[in-house]
């Protein structure tokens, strides 16, 4: 990965990926996997791989439906995915994962193993109509900031990122919890009216 960094947004050659492994570049493909191609998908893996690890452990590390949602969050946001490293490796594997099936394919992974996560810490906090679009759009908003961090990380540190992202959700919920209140007093007063009208009904019977 470090190569990929090194290199900017160009492809790294076997001669810089193999220098930076210690090997030669024939012992790399030779041993090690059929391609190049095999070799920076694999490389991309990995990177996926430790950043659902990460979001996977700071979920289990903790209890509640709020908490799950934080530490998702925090994993978005941690220094092993806000190094210069990460980031430029990661931007390096998205700007090729729109031509290239085995990075987009990874990439969909990724996002729906995040997704489901994020849906799961929801399920205690929103209603089940609206954890979908609730995720959705709260990972849409960590991985926008994410970018404005990645490209100008004066003007958007990752605790800013997270406080500003965090902001989001406890507004998201307060205004799913006062639109719940006002439809249960809407019900509420519905089901009085009923109860009232039945009664006028049964009294205009028993005078008659």
């Amino acid at each position: 990965m470090l190569a990929i960094h090194e290199t900017g947004m160009a492809e790294p050659t076997m001669a810089q990926i193999s220098s930076r492994a210690g090997l030669s570049s024939g012992s790399i493909i030779s041993h090690y996997f059929a391609s190049k191609d095999e070799l920076m998908e694999e490389t991309y893996r990995e990177l996926a791989t430790v950043f659902a690890g990460e979001v996977a452990s700071r979920v289990r590390a903790v209890r509640t439906p709020m908490e799950k949602v934080e530490a998702i969050v925090a994993a978005v946001f941690a220094p092993s995915q806000t190094s210069p490293e990460a980031v430029s490796v990661w931007l390096w594997y998205w700007s090729r994962a729109a031509i290239s099936s085995g990075y987009a394919e990874i990439e969909r992974e990724t996002y729906n193993s995040v997704r489901t996560q994020l849906e799961a810490a929801l399920s205690g906090l929103v209603p089940k109509s609206s954890i979908r679009d609730v995720a959705e759009g709260l990972l849409a908003l960590m991985y926008g900031l994410w970018l404005r961090f990645a490209l100008d990380p004066t003007g958007l540190d990752a605790a800013r990122a997270m406080s500003i992202t965090m902001d989001s959700v406890h507004a998201r919920l307060a205004v799913g919890n006062a639109a719940a209140s006002s439809l249960s007093k809407r019900v509420a007063r519905a089901a009085r009216g009923k109860v009232a009208s039945k009664a006028r009904e049964l009294a205009e019977k028993r005078r008659h």
